[in-house]
């Protein structure tokens, strides 16, 4: 069942990973553009900043994701480097159940914002408002998954295995990559 679980959480960092790359290129692409068409030729782009909102806004909230689930979330630690072991995963786990919370709100607000959104073009694109929100939704669910696995695994006396600890086809052959 784990092997099953890595694999899925594999293809979905990959998935991820090239959604990252995919949205940071984009945003390259159309910024250059943008430059382009002011200072040389026409490109004949209506509205690059639009496009380059959308996709940073995407970027901004996969970004986020990506961060909870290598769980390297950014936090003051100056107390916890002086607690002891057992009260420093207690705080962990308090941490994870809290952002569960806020992620449980969160969700059914960015819904409302793709209901609302979804019927107002963004002008010069081929988007309405409810592409962006639709980035936060699917962000929050993923932080939600990688959060309560997370949260699971650590009352299971276990830790889930960040991206970097399950085999990858950057680091070995597919013969024992754990993904195929």
């Amino acid at each position: 069942m784990i092997g099953v679980l890595n694999r899925l959480l594999r293809a979905l960092d990959l998935l991820l990973e090239w959604l990252v790359v995919l949205l940071m290129a984009s945003l390259v692409v159309i910024v250059a553009l943008q430059f382009v068409d002011r200072h040389f030729i026409d490109t004949g782009i209506a509205a690059p900043d639009q496009y380059a909102r959308v996709a940073l806004v995407w970027l901004t909230f996969i970004g986020f994701a990506v961060g909870v689930r290598a769980a390297v979330n950014i936090r003051v630690d100056l107390i916890d480097a002086h607690l002891p072991a057992r009260i420093r995963s207690i705080l962990e786990m308090l941490f994870d159940v809290l952002l569960i919370v806020l992620l449980i709100v969160l969700i059914p607000g960015s819904w409302r914002l793709i209901e609302i959104g979804k019927d107002q073009d963004l002008l010069g694109t081929v988007f309405t408002a409810a592409v962006p929100a639709a980035g936060i939704l699917i962000s929050c669910v993923l932080m939600l998954l990688f959060v309560g696995l997370r949260l699971m695994f650590r009352l299971l006396g276990r830790e889930l295995q960040k991206p970097e600890e399950i085999c990858c086809w950057r680091c070995c052959s597919s013969r024992s990559c754990l993904l195929f």
